[in-house]
């Protein structure tokens, strides 16, 4: 097996060590990641069984939006991080990406009323409201 292992070696050259997922800018872009899979708007409802999303209680909305403005600054500094002092890492590409993304969602966010937030309303038209896209 080292006689396999050293003839690849010998064959392609160095090891990319950017590929790594040991690496301080991988550790600072799963950090962002952490942060921005709070910020999902199914936080502010609960599944029917029917497939419909009913809104949790206003109070409980008021503290999930607060830890979702907190987890947009701080996802943000961590990619930020790995834009800034990782600029050759593999992870920069996405980091920039994640982003723009925040910014577009933190605009949808901006517009939430949990005052007039009380319906029940269908998957598609939940996706819709938020500005998201279904993949």
């Amino acid at each position: 097996m080292e006689k396999e292992k050293n003839i690849f070696f010998k064959n392609h050259g160095k090891i990319n060590l950017s590929r790594n997922k040991n690496t301080q800018s991988y550790k600072y872009y799963k950090l962002g990641i952490k942060f921005y899979k709070n910020i999902h708007p199914n936080k502010f409802y609960k599944r029917n069984d029917d497939g419909t999303f009913e809104p949790k209680k206003y109070e409980e909305q008021l503290k999930l939006l607060n830890k979702i403005f907190i987890s947009f600054k701080t996802a943000e500094y961590y990619f930020t991080k790995v834009i800034t002092e990782y600029p050759e890492s593999e992870w920069t590409d996405d980091a920039k990406e994640k982003i723009k993304l925040l910014k577009k969602l933190y605009k949808s966010y901006e517009n939430i009323n949990i005052e007039e937030n009380n319906k029940i309303i269908d998957n598609n038209k939940f996706v819709k409201e938020m500005g998201l896209k279904i993949l």
